[in-house]
């Protein structure tokens, strides 16, 4: 029975165990959530605070448009009453006072319509189709904005893990001259100092090492605070490689981009709320103007004072009642109100004029600068790999003549540095490089 019973609680344990390995195999591979580029940007789009309430304004000036749309059409209205009077009181028919409760409702319909009034709902419904359009264009102004900082932030996590991969390499380099170093001072080849600057540098190297993985980690922090993720603990990134491309930036690629800046987001804007503005002027205007308005509408009531001799229905007959009414207001003074309503609305569109003309002149200075800034990289990036070339056959040979005891091992050191510094700085023009040409591309692909 003891046998039974140990076999039966080993089987459970088992799986117990089996159980909390899958919960936890479970809770890791959440843990492990990769985003490539593309996805931040697209979790970011979700999360963004700006985005979202740029989105809701948006909304409100898609229901303000909808709302004067529906404002230029009739307002139909219902009336019904009913009541009691106690006491004295006035009969509906033969306007004498008696002495007596009556019981009365009323009931009837009416609808008003503008006919004209200067314009004022035509000139509001295009002043509204420009302010949300105006609005739809700053939600795609601020995606491209944080598209721009999400791929700096991702490209800089991508930086410092090639970073980490050439401080990985160097230790794996010195470990190997190591092995080899060891091997000549035992048979005498070598002095033994030459082990304790490998070893100081293995304990340097480590350190960098070390240092690149606490910046892995910071840049990842800052990645998926920008992308406004929850939970840092469930985030990485995927390796993603950057495919060179070779592009001309010459003079021609350049004035293309300006030739088609007047379709960049912010210029684009500013010139909808311009427009809007001009017709805020008209706006003002429709205050000098009449305004025509046509009403008409039927009406009918019970009173129970009459009830004897005429009945419900009978009495809604002979009080219905028919009118059509023309009413016309015309301005005659207003204090100067519309008068100043209107200088206002012409300042601010002088202030939207002046502005567009500002974010022209701001936007041909961003395109120049970001031009200049990729050319300035991908020469950077031609010299780097340059360099790389020209760095990785000083350390070969240097490496050589150290196994032979021509140099020393400050000597190797300093081709390793040189090296490394070398493979580093391809590593940032190479990313730079991708960056600016991203920021390009934004310029040119509108």
């Amino acid at each position: 029975m003891k046998v039974k019973l140990t076999k039966w609680s080993q089987t459970v344990e088992n799986k117990f165990i089996v159980l909390i390995i899958i919960l936890f195999s479970g809770f890791w591979g959440k843990a492990q959530q990769r985003f490539s580029l593309t996805e931040c940007i697209d979790y970011a789009y979700k999360q963004n605070f700006d985005v979202k309430l740029k989105e809701l304004k948006s909304k409100q000036s898609e229901y303000a448009l909808e709302q004067s749309q529906k404002v230029i059409y009739p307002n139909v209205s219902g009336i019904f009453s009913q009541g009691i009077n106690f006491g004295r009181s006035i009969d509906p028919f033969t306007n004498d006072f008696v002495q007596q409760t009556i019981s009365s409702n009323s009931f009837g319909a009416n609808a008003t319509i503008t006919l004209f009034n200067g314009f004022l709902f035509k000139n509001q419904i295009i002043q509204n189709r420009y302010i949300a359009e105006s609005d739809q264009v700053d939600i795609i102004r601020a995606k491209n904005e944080l598209r721009n900082r999400v791929t700096l932030a991702y490209m800089q996590v991508q930086v410092n893990i090639e970073l980490a991969k050439i401080a990985q390499e160097q230790i794996q380099n010195i470990q190997l001259q190591y092995s080899r170093v060891k091997a000549l001072v035992s048979e005498g080849n070598m002095p033994k100092f030459n082990l304790i600057d490998l070893d100081a540098q293995l304990s340097s190297a480590e350190y960098e090492v070390l240092n690149s993985k606490n910046n892995i980690e910071i840049s990842k922090h800052s990645l998926a605070q920008l992308i406004a993720l929850p939970n840092f603990e469930t985030f990485d990134i995927e390796n993603d490689s950057i495919v060179e491309t070779s592009i001309q930036l010459n003079d021609t690629y350049l004035q293309n981009i300006l030739s088609s800046s007047y379709l960049q987001p912010i210029i684009k804007g500013s010139e909808l709320r311009l427009r809007g503005l001009i017709t805020g002027v008209k706006l003002a205007e429709a205050a000098k103007y009449p305004t025509v308005s046509l009403g008409t509408g039927f009406g009918s009531a019970y009173s129970s004072i009459a009830g004897k001799e005429y009945n419900y229905f009978n009495q809604l007959g002979v009080n219905l009642n028919q009118f059509a009414r023309l009413t016309i207001n015309l301005p005659i003074y207003s204090n100067g109100q519309v008068k100043s309503r209107i200088l206002n609305a012409q300042i601010n569109r002088r202030i939207a004029e002046t502005q567009l003309s500002q974010t022209k002149l701001q936007t041909k200075h961003e395109i120049e600068q970001a031009f200049f800034a990729a050319k300035i990289a991908q020469e950077k990036l031609r010299t780097s790999q340059r360099q790389v070339i020209s760095q990785q056959i000083a350390y070969d040979s240097g490496k050589d003549r150290y196994l032979e005891g021509l140099i020393n091992a400050i000597d190797l050191n300093t081709f390793s540095i040189n090296l490394k510094i070398a493979k580093s700085n391809l590593i940032q023009s190479k990313y730079e490089f991708y960056y600016r040409k991203t920021i390009l591309d934004y310029y040119s692909n509108w």
